[in-house]
């Protein structure tokens, strides 16, 4: 949902929050509101809950919890039965993850069409527009591409399995033209509706190829999670490159109009997604060329050292091949203190790569950002045939 500064909705001009049965309609109100001194109101109807509080890891006044003490801003009940609570800050633009904490289960909103999948359930958002964000603002006097849910078997994984495939416009007007493709992965706690949900990829492609700043392109967001087994651990996941190279590529090549060849094929991620990037794409010049590493080095010295003794031939590889590798992460990032290792390893294989630290922490407003920036070097060069 996009919010407008405007005087909250006041608790008596409510229905009265209320259980409504299967023949009632059902009941409808506005879960938040932008204030016109920039805070926030949510509200919610859980008529039979002993206590509300509302989560978020991206609202500044919105306690983490990650400090020991409770998680999420306290809810109070008013007289028409509706939970409430106001950020006691104004709230940044952009777009905000939050849910709902019931009896110690969080949930998505009920009120809200603006899903936020994760890796594990959903939460909702809310954007609050600004000038500064217009890179990934929806504009209405551009042509735009579409988003698709693609399934496909994946026998590395013995599972049915999902991406989200966004297609530049025109593509879906046939012919023989072919495109570039970018495999963009998401973090530990997501989906692979987040670049999409959170990460408004759609909105940024869409936005750089109506102004020429980047080549029309297809994006493919795999799920970056695989079905749990004894000793798969998400630093390095062998069922996900294997998913990746044997099962989604071989798939996305035969639906799509691809140019089916490493300098035309990309892949980016961030944080554990970077991760991904930085095992299965970095070590694999025959496949992919252009890199994206957002956000993320190697954690522990053991995958490190795992790296060095198994993939140090690889990266040679790719230093000879000299393709784009781009690796940035935000000035505050906790994890920058990964970078520093990663970066020598890096170097001592005589890798060569664009090194870009920017404002920012362990967030989308940064992962936003690297998405616009990276999309306009990637491929450089207008697509065609393979």
């Amino acid at each position: 949902m996009i919010l407008a500064a405007a005087p909250a909705l006041a608790a008596p001009d409510l229905d009265a929050c209320s259980t409504r049965g299967p023949t009632q309609a059902p009941l409808e109100y506005k879960p938040v509101d932008l204030l016109p001194d920039g805070k926030v109101v949510f509200r919610l109807c859980a008529p039979e809950a002993a206590s509300a509080r509302v989560v978020s890891g991206d609202i500044d006044s919105v306690p983490t919890g990650y400090d020991g003490g409770p998680q999420g801003l306290a809810m109070t009940r008013d007289d028409r039965g509706y939970w409430a609570a106001t950020t006691a800050k104004p709230v940044s633009p952009g777009v905000h993850v939050y849910g709902f904490s019931i009896a110690g289960t969080v949930i998505a909103d009920p009120q809200s069409q603006s899903p936020a999948n994760e890796a594990r359930g959903a939460r909702s958002t809310f954007y609050i527009p600004s000038p500064g964000l217009a890179f990934g603002a929806y504009r209405p006097d551009i042509a735009h591409g579409v988003v698709s849910t693609v399934e496909y078997a994946s026998k590395s994984t013995d599972s049915l399995r999902r991406a989200q495939v966004y297609t530049p416009p025109g593509y879906e007007g046939g012919g023989d033209r072919r495109y570039p493709v970018l495999y963009l992965v998401h973090g530990v706690g997501d989906s692979e509706l987040s670049w999409v949900q959170k990460g408004r990829a759609a909105y940024i492609l869409d936005n750089l190829i109506a102004d020429g700043k980047a080549p029309p392109m297809i994006v493919v967001m795999p799920f970056g999670h695989t079905p749990g087994r004894p000793g798969v651990d998400n630093r390095f996941n062998s069922d996900f490159r294997d998913d990746l190279i044997n099962d989604l590529i071989p798939a996305i090549d035969a639906r799509f109009r691809t140019e089916p060849r490493p300098a035309r094929r990309a892949m980016a991620g961030l944080s554990m997604g970077g991760l991904h990037t930085i095992n299965f794409g970095l070590t694999r010049p025959d496949i992919f060329g252009p890199i994206g590493i957002f956000s993320i080095g190697f954690i522990g010295d053991e995958n490190l050292a795992r790296f060095e003794k198994n993939d140090m031939d690889a990266l040679r590889r790719r230093a000879a091949a000299r393709t784009f590798v781009y690796y940035t992460i935000g000035k505050t990032d906790p994890v920058m203190p990964l970078v520093g290792p990663t970066r020598r390893l890096f170097d001592a294989a005589g890798l060569k790569y664009q090194y870009v630290e920017t404002e920012g922490g362990h967030e989308w407003s940064v992962w936003r950002a690297d998405l616009r920036d990276f999309a306009t070097k990637v491929f450089p060069s207008a697509p065609g045939k393979p």
